[in-house]
């Protein structure tokens, strides 16, 4: 007999607010312990090593901090971590607190601290076992992601607007969410997740809501942000809010989906999958269409089960939607750049069992663990050095420490809102 549900849990997203949250007065400075010990208690020094780091990294500060700023003195020593103090710099816009990055958000411990928690965090490993490993309780593990999913995760992702990808892959994934379904929209470019976002539904408003979420974290750090294509699969509902939102887009229809549609009717003609295949590889849309139009004639001459023609009659059917990529070279012509990471969350949910809270600490959760999956360092390759740590690094170009924590706090100053503080 399936036991009777307890404790309510609201579905429903909260109102938007314009308002960044409170963690966004607070700058995350590049700072090793050591360093922090040397300077901290000198103004002057603590001085010049401000006006160096915004030189050097203007973007993780307000845009007032190049009208002037005046450092206040100590904040009350921390009772979480003894010994730590934060301070404050006076802007015109108000005051803002200034954290060295070894200090985690919220004071809930230092970088060397919770490193390797929220290394095998990263990677899938259920809580209970990070609790057996590294300490603490399972809660304190929790509460420490549904803390990390607050900072923005576009704005934490890409610090730089010019390097906000024109590009975009798009698509939604089924959840167990309370022992109902759910919706996970997710965005993701350049290897990096960009958006995530849960809703209840995935009819044309509650995903407009979800894909609404991105476009407005993507308009805080470049206020006229207009992807050039979005990769989509053929729901309607997708498509025409992400339409909505972004009116000018190109929406190119995901190849693979197609594919996969024939293939899964005849798993075994893989003659069948390599004309398919040659199709997709045309290098013009001239050329696309008249190897379509081949492929149709060729399955005329050929004796196919009734399901497998009508999925091939479809993928044909379709030829305008899939040619519109040929406008945009850049574009993702399959949902690969969208499926990957996508199946690295569906893993970190299957072994969580699904979702188990509110709307907004679900959503949080999922946020953090797509953060780690930006920042967290790529796996080693034996004798072949990476030019890149993270698909952070790699999508910024930039790094601002060699520690992959360290560089997610300090990209995560200001909570990673641009122009909302």
């Amino acid at each position: 007999m399936e036991a009777t549900q307890t404790r309510l849990c609201d579905r429903n997203r909260p109102e938007d607010s314009n308002k960044a949250p409170r963690g966004a007065r607070q700058i995350c400075l590049p700072m090793t312990q050591k360093r922090y010990e040397a300077i901290w208690d000198n103004p002057s020094e603590v001085r010049n090593y401000l006006d160096s780091v915004i030189a050097e990294h203007p973007e993780i500060f307000p845009a007032e901090i190049s009208d002037g700023y005046q450092l206040r003195g100590h904040l009350p020593e921390s009772k979480k971590l003894p010994g730590i103090r934060l301070r404050q710099l006076k802007l015109a816009t108000g005051v803002f607190t200034i954290r060295p990055s070894f200090v985690f958000c919220y004071m809930t411990g230092t970088v060397d601290e919770l490193e390797k928690p929220l290394l095998l965090l990263s990677v899938r490993t259920p809580i209970w076992v990070v609790t057996e490993v590294c300490g603490r309780n399972d809660m304190f593990w929790e509460r420490l992601l549904e803390r990390m999913g607050r900072n923005s995760l576009v704005g934490t992702t890409v610090r730089v607007p010019d390097r906000m990808p024109e590009h975009l892959a798009a698509d939604e994934h089924h959840l167990k969410w309370r022992r109902t379904k759910g919706f996970l929209a997710m965005i993701a470019a350049k290897g990096c997740i960009l958006g995530a976002a849960l809703t209840k539904s995935a009819d044309e408003k509650h995903l407009s809501e979800a894909y609404g979420v991105f476009d407005k974290e993507a308009r805080d750090v470049d206020p006229a942000f207009q992807p050039q294509s979005i990769n989509t699969d053929g729901w309607k509902a997708t498509r025409k809010s992400l339409q909505n939102l972004f009116p000018k887009v190109l929406l190119v229809l995901c190849f693979l989906h197609g594919f996969l549609k024939i293939r899964d009717r005849c798993r075994k003609h893989f003659d069948l999958h390599e004309r398919v295949w040659d199709v997709y590889r045309a290098e013009s849309e001239t050329d696309f269409r008249t190897k379509l139009n081949e492929l149709k004639q060729w399955s005329q001459t050929q004796e196919l089960r009734d399901p497998v023609q009508t999925a091939l009659d479809k993928l044909i059917s379709r030829a305008d939607d899939y040619a519109v990529s040929y406008g945009e070279p850049d574009a993702y012509r399959t949902s690969n750049q969208i499926d990957r990471p996508m199946n690295r969350i569906t893993r970190s949910l299957y072994a969580s069992r699904g979702l188990h809270g509110h709307q907004a600490t679900s959503e949080r959760r999922l946020r953090a663990i797509c953060l780690l999956e930006n920042f967290r360092p790529f796996a080693p390759r034996s004798n072949t050095p990476r030019e890149h740590h993270s698909p952070a690094h790699r999508l910024n170009d930039k790094a601002y420490d060699p520690n992959w924590l360290h560089n997610l706090q300090i990209s995560a100053s200001l909570q990673g809102f641009h122009n909302r503080t």
